[in-house]
């Protein structure tokens, strides 16, 4: 894509060479969520990490990927925390270097308009989340899939997609899952959590009286990776709470007729 922005070009930092740039990237990404992420309230203080010697160190540390070998990622449990931890921390790294205000929609584009060359490929938040984590699916108002037939990077696709991704990506805004990093170790659980914590927040409404249920769009962005409607209100019975609310859609949900939450991208700090 023309004007695409690399975010991990520049000299390599000095590091002995046989590091685990994916571990030292985790520990890296932890620091910072430990210092500028808020995990209550799912915010991010862009402005201080801006000048951190935290965010320095995680923006030199990011240009090693350039030389990383995905094939090094063993597990499907890697390979999910590393791309989930990595599409938002790359999301992060843009709205900093773009020096974004107020949204990510102040740049045209802006999930094509970044980039990480990772083991001589090139990888934008689109690439990760549609072409690498949604298993190279199409977005909803795309006509095509990521990556095409030959293209390097489908060796790397996550297949079958797990649709509780979709709950631990945060694309910058209000409306984005709460942020949070991701271990190999405790993926399953923590994609469990991520769901529960979502469909039991503000983004999910469940009205019994009027069988309306008032749903975030990315049920509707990502309704096929969900299993279609039914599917949705399975998700939804499944990380429900116990009440009225649950047993409403265990008697009725697929009947209820499902209105379309405001999506707020305004930016999450």
């Amino acid at each position: 894509m023309a004007g695409m922005m690399i975010l991990n070009n520049g000299p390599l930092p000095d590091m002995k060479p046989e590091i685990d740039i994916a571990a030292h990237l985790r520990s890296d990404i932890n620091r910072l969520k430990g210092e500028f992420y808020d995990l209550e309230h799912g915010r991010v203080d862009y402005e201080s990490m801006r000048s951190s010697d935290a965010y320095r160190q995680y923006a030199e540390c990011s240009r090693l990927l350039r030389e990383y070998g995905l094939s090094r990622l063993d597990s499907r449990e890697e390979r999910l925390a590393f791309w989930v931890n990595l599409y938002n921390t790359l999301v992060i790294h843009g709205i900093i270097e773009l020096k974004i205000q107020e949204s990510v929609k102040e740049v045209s584009g802006f999930f094509r308009k970044i980039g990480y060359v990772i083991g001589g490929m090139t990888f934008t938040p689109d690439d990760i989340e549609h072409g690498i984590l949604r298993g190279n699916r199409r977005q909803f108002h795309g006509l095509f899939r990521p990556f095409s037939q030959g293209d390097p990077r489908l060796r790397h696709i996550i297949d079958p997609s797990d649709p509780r991704i979709h709950f631990t990506l945060v694309c910058g805004s209000s409306s984005c899952p709460p942020i949070n990093f991701y271990t190999p170790e405790r993926i399953e659980r923590q994609l469990d959590t991520a769901a529960a914590g979502f469909i039991n927040g503000p983004e999910v409404e469940i009205v019994p009286e009027n069988h309306i249920l008032k749903l975030s769009p990315i049920f509707k962005w990502y309704r096929t990776d969900f299993g279609g409607s039914r599917g949705i209100v399975e998700t939804l019975i499944r990380y429900l709470d116990q009440g009225a609310a649950r047993e409403f859609l265990a008697a009725h949900g697929t009947a209820a007729k499902i209105a379309w939450k405001y999506y707020d991208w305004r930016l999450n700090h």
